[in-house]
C-alpha cells in the first residue's frame, strides 16, 4: 500500500552535487588520518579509511543524474535487450503491472541469448550451430514469453536514503551493476534514483589523488583473450559461459587490437538507426570494426583504453570517470596481462580481503 516513508526528500537530494561534499577537503585537516601515510604501509588501515569515509555519507546525498528507467515485466527478451542497447545502459530494473520491482535485466545475459538466436537461425537453414552451452548462471529459453524469469535471477537491491554509502558500495562490489535508492513515487517503484558503479566512482575518485597505488594492486589477471580471426560467435559464447563482460582481442603476436564486451550486442540488434548484423560467423576483426566505422567495408578500429601495471590508480580511475568506460586493459609490451574494471576498484576499496599482502587496498 504505497511507498515506505523516506527520511530525506528527493527534492533535497536533487539539489545536491558531488562538488558540494568533497571528501578530501575534510580529511586533509586531520594529519593522523592522512591516507598518504597509510599507502603501502598498512593496507588494512587504508581500507578502513575508505570504509569510514563512505560510512559518513548517505545514499540520499548522491545526485539524481537522470530519472529511473524501467523495463516492464511483460516485455519479451528480445525487446528488453534491445532497450538496454539503445539506451546505452548495462542494466535496468524490471517492474510488473503492480508497480513492484521484480529484478534486473542485465546486458550480460544477452550474450547467450543472441547465440541461441543465431544457432536457431542456422538450424532453420539446415546448418549445424556451434553454440552448446551458455553456462548455468542466467539461462534464457527462447520460448520465454517475457523477461520475468531472467530478471528474477538478478536481484535488484534497494536502500532507504539514509543508508550509508558503504552499504551501497558493497552491493556494487559484489556483482550488481546497479542498485536503487528509495524515496520516489509509487509509479517509479518507489525509487528516487538508480545508482551505477560509475556514479559512485565519481564520488570516491578524488580520494585516490594523493595516494601512490599502482594498478597492479587492484587489477584482475590474467586477461581473457581471443584471436582476431576467431568468429564473433565464439566471443559471445565465451562471455556467456564464463559469466564475464569483456574479452581482449589480440593479433598474431598477442598484442591487443580490440575490446569485445557485452555491449557489443548492439552490433547484432542494430541501434541508433543502424541495421543489425546477424552474421556471427565473421572474424572478430571485421565484426568489431563496425563499432567505429558504422559500415561493413571499413577496417577502422575503435579506440582501446589501456594502461600499465605500474600506472597510478588515481590517473586510471580519472580516465574511467571522464570517458565513461567500464574497464581498462592492463598491457605489457602491448600484450594484455590483466584488466582493471569498476568492480575491481570497489572490491579493493570497500571489501575486506582475506590476504592483506596480496594488494595495497
Amino acid at each position: 500500500a504505497g511507498c515506505p516513508p523516506a527520511s530525506r526528500s528527493a527534492s533535497h537530494s536533487q539539489r545536491e552535487s558531488l562538488s558540494s561534499f568533497p571528501l578530501s577537503s575534510r580529511t586533509a585537516a586531520r594529519a593522523s588520518d592522512d591516507p598518504t601515510h597509510m599507502a603501502g604501509k598498512d593496507p588494512k588501515a587504508l581500507r578502513e579509511h575508505f570504509q569510514g569515509l563512505l560510512s559518513a555519507k548517505k545514499a540520499g546525498d548522491l545526485p539524481i543524474e537522470r530519472e529511473p528507467l524501467f523495463i516492464n515485466a511483460n516485455t519479451i527478451p528480445l525487446d528488453g535487450f534491445k532497450f538496454l542497447a539503445e539506451k546505452h545502459i548495462r542494466a535496468c530494473p524490471v517492474i510488473n503491472d503492480d508497480l513492484k520491482i521484480i529484478g534486473t535485466l542485465d546486458l550480460r545475459d544477452s550474450c547467450g541469448f543472441i547465440c541461441q538466436l543465431f544457432v536457431e537461425a542456422q538450424q532453420k537453414e539446415g546448418k549445424k550451430g556451434s553454440f552448446v552451452s551458455q553456462g548455468t548462471r542466467q539461462k534464457i529459453a527462447l520460448e520465454d514469453m517475457n523477461v520475468t524469469g531472467v530478471a528474477q535471477k538478478r536481484q535488484f537491491t534497494t536502500f532507504p536514503p539514509d543508508t550509508s554509502l558503504l552499504e551501497v558500495a558493497l552491493a556494487l562490489a559484489t556483482g550488481s551493476h546497479i542498485v536503487g535508492i528509495l524515496g520516489g513515487p509509487e509509479s517509479q517503484g518507489c525509487l528516487s534514483r538508480v545508482v551505477t558503479q560509475g556514479i559512485l566512482l565519481k564520488f570516491v575518485a578524488p580520494e585516490l589523488e594523493n595516494l601512490k597505488i599502482p594498478v597492479k594492486a587492484v587489477m584482475t589477471s590474467p586477461a581473457v583473450s581471443l584471436k582476431w580471426n576467431d568468429p564473433a560467435l565464439k566471443g559471445f559464447e565465451l562471455m556467456a559461459t564464463k559469466g564475464i563482460s569483456s574479452i581482449a582481442i589480440v593479433e598474431e603476436t598477442g598484442q591487443i587490437i580490440h575490446n569485445m564486451s557485452a555491449s557489443d550486442v548492439r552490433l547484432y540488434f542494430g541501434v541508433d538507426g543502424s541495421e543489425g548484423d546477424k552474421d556471427l560467423t565473421q572474424e572478430m576483426e571485421d565484426y568489431l570494426a563496425k563499432k567505429s566505422a558504422g559500415n561493413a567495408k571499413s577496417k577502422a578500429r575503435a579506440p582501446i583504453s589501456v594502461c600499465k601495471e605500474g600506472d597510478d590508480l588515481h590517473n586510471v580511475v580519472t580516465k574511467l570517470v571522464k570517458t565513461g568506460y567500464h574497464r581498462v586493459w592492463v598491457v605489457k609490451d602491448k600484450k594484455p596481462v590483466g584488466v582493471l574494471s569498476l568492480t575491481d576498484v570497489f572490491k579493493k576499496l570497500v571489501t575486506n580481503e582475506k590476504d592483506d599482502n596480496c594488494c595495497i587496498l
